[in-house]
């Protein structure tokens, strides 16, 4: 009877065990989940391994990092005062911590020293296990009877700073939608030509799908649709058609595309002000005029401005396309100014 008690409370235990997890447990899945672009599900986890219990269970080292996550979770949440907090709170408890930059991209480098650089690293007093015991002190005399107290002060309330949010449970994973309207100005050897248009994407965990449309004067359409796969969270490989058609004094023309390529996100003014820069090239070309197929390669360079918490976003682009097709080149010039909402 005993043994089968003894039994039954190891089956009862181990599932309990299991689903609490250890820190370094909890720790691992919060990395994962940052790894996959699940940002609400990092931020959340981290919180949890960061609280008491598992907090115990942590060295400096596994904290500091725990703490450099989160900061980089809460930033990519669009989250910057929390991400800000978070760091502060890193360079309290670890001044000389370093962001590993083979894990972190320039943007969350960058607002870590930011931070730090704004505040004043003092010396951290060592924790009670490691001051070198000493032989106590004689007790001190007995203290002289206290004075009256002193007339009662009105004083103002001192509001405690408000801690981030934090999440109650580990949520859904988010979907980004972003819808834009844009105007492109394209220059080719034999026209010049205004399109206005839209711009829409879809994005879930690593993978998304962007759509793009515009038609002008002179018969200008252009539109493609691209899949895309993030393999990191500042870079991206996107593949899919392009289409352009425009009616030169000679005729007609429509180029067609299949185009793969690879694209950078990077910071320069903290993160409100994004740059990117992307390179592409044809796996296939179809022309109507000359008939036939060819090569084709190209690239794009832009700026973006986020409104910080508001989803409204603004870009500036500027491409170049070349093709050559039976022995002949054209090249196409695009600047394209998009104005955009964000939500997730």
């Amino acid at each position: 009877m005993r043994l089968r008690l003894v039994v039954l409370a190891l089956l009862l235990a181990t599932p309990l065990r299991a689903q609490t997890g250890s820190a370094s447990d909890v720790m691992a899945r919060a990395e994962r989940a940052y790894r996959d672009l699940e940002f609400d599900a990092a931020a959340s986890t981290l919180r949890r391994v960061l609280a008491p219990p598992l907090a115990t269970q942590l060295d400096d080292s596994a904290r500091a990092r725990a703490l450099t996550y989160l900061g980089a979770a809460e930033h990519y949440r669009g989250q910057p005062d929390s991400a800000i907090a978070v760091f502060r709170r890193l360079v309290e408890f670890a001044p000389d911590a370093q962001p590993d930059t083979l894990v972190f991209p320039p943007e969350v480098t960058e607002l870590y020293h930011a931070v730090r650089s704004s505040m004043t690293v003092v010396a951290v007093r060592p924790r009670p296990d490691t001051v070198p015991a000493r032989t106590p002190p004689p007790p001190p005399p007995p203290p002289p009877p206290p004075p009256p107290p002193p007339p009662p002060v009105a004083t103002a309330s001192v509001q405690a700073p408000r801690r981030a949010q934090t999440e109650p449970g580990t949520p859904a994973t988010s979907v980004t939608v972003t819808v834009a309207g844009l105007i492109t100005s394209i220059r080719t050897g034999s026209i010049t030509g205004t399109a206005a248009g839209f711009e829409s994407s879809v994005q879930f965990r690593r993978f998304g799908l962007a759509v793009r449309y515009a038609e002008g004067g002179r018969d200008l359409v252009e539109g493609s649709v691209a899949l895309r796969f993030m393999p990191t969270s500042w870079f991206s490989l996107q593949a899919g058609p392009h289409v352009r058609r425009y009616t030169p004094l000679s005729g007609a023309e429509r180029w067609v595309t299949w185009r793969l390529g690879g694209r950078g996100d990077f910071a320069l003014v903290g993160s409100s002000v994004r740059g990117h820069a992307m390179l592409w090239r044809a796996l296939a070309l179809a022309v109507n005029l000359p008939p036939g197929s060819g090569s084709a390669s190209g690239g794009e360079v832009g700026v973006t401005l986020d409104l910080g918490p508001r989803p409204f976003w603004f870009a500036l682009a500027y491409g170049i396309d070349q093709a050559q097709v039976k022995g002949s080149r054209s090249n196409v010039n695009t600047l394209t100014v998009t104005a955009g909402l964000r939500r997730r």
